[in-house]
């Protein structure tokens, strides 16, 4: 069974291949908390793929929040993870693995995969055609971390004492930064609702046909910002001029 969480589509991508490769169900995080979903059976010898991607080197509270109610029956599943980064996955396999642990569940085996950067609050955005080619060198990396899966883990991911550390000096700025009220609205806004459609927080309501956010944080995933069809919210002032990105699977999804 693959578990996923993504905002903009790099983990969906992913979770879908592992999904071709080896016949699974597949869980979406997000929802999965929104209906309360929280028991899951396993067979003998089955696995359990968490992918998700890194926020700060750490890991989502979406995921976080799935897995502290995470219930397993049946056998005893073999559970791998992998993160989708812009960078590095820093320390989060580590606080992915402690997660776990606390549910009495070792992890077997982490990766980490690197794609296009999404985190267009703080950094650009790459142009279309880089992000392309960064696809092509990561659709290499998932099928070599699939294949890995395969032949008993052969290589995995394990942070050092260095990346641990500034995980911890980067998950409270995160924290601190994910408030919603830079968050604006452009005239060119078309009042299409996917921005509430697909925000997996719950956190945006669509007012007088505006999007609006409800919370004063959010979990920052880039999703409404990245995949408005006319580019019309913005996050302070510096997003008009960057560009936007969303996995090419979703494009379907975005051109309602």
């Amino acid at each position: 069974m693959i578990f996923y969480f993504s905002g903009t589509g790099n983990s969906f991508h992913a979770a879908k291949a592992a999904q071709e490769r080896f016949g699974d169900d597949i869980v979406e995080m997000a929802a999965a908390l929104k209906d309360h979903e929280f028991q899951y059976s396993f067979g003998e010898k089955e696995r359990a793929i968490f992918v998700f991607p890194v926020y700060f080197g750490g890991v989502p509270t979406v995921v976080k929040d799935f897995i502290a109610q995470f219930e397993i029956s049946g056998g005893d599943p073999e559970i791998v993870g992998i993160a989708t980064c812009g960078v590095s996955v820093q320390g989060a396999d580590s606080l992915f693995r402690s997660a776990l642990k606390k549910k009495g569940l070792k992890v077997r085996a982490f990766y980490d995969v690197k794609m296009p950067q999404n985190c267009i609050f703080y950094l650009k955005v790459p142009i279309r055609e880089a992000a392309l080619m960064q696809l092509k060198r990561s659709n290499d990396r998932i099928r070599d971390i699939l294949d890995s899966i395969v032949f008993n883990h052969r290589v995995t991911y394990d942070s050092g004492i260095l990346s641990k550390a500034l995980s911890r000096i980067l998950i409270p700025v995160y924290n601190v930064t994910r408030g919603t009220s830079k968050f604006t609205v452009d005239d060119c806004c078309d009042s299409c609702g996917l921005c509430a459609e697909i925000c997996p927080a719950g956190v945006i309501d669509i007012q007088k046909g505006k999007p609006v956010w409800t919370e004063k944080k959010c979990i920052h995933c880039a999703a409404c910002i990245n995949r408005c069809p006319q580019q019309s919210i913005q996050y302070g002032k510096l997003t008009k001029r960057r560009n936007r990105y969303f996995h090419p699977d979703l494009k379907k999804k975005t051109s309602k």
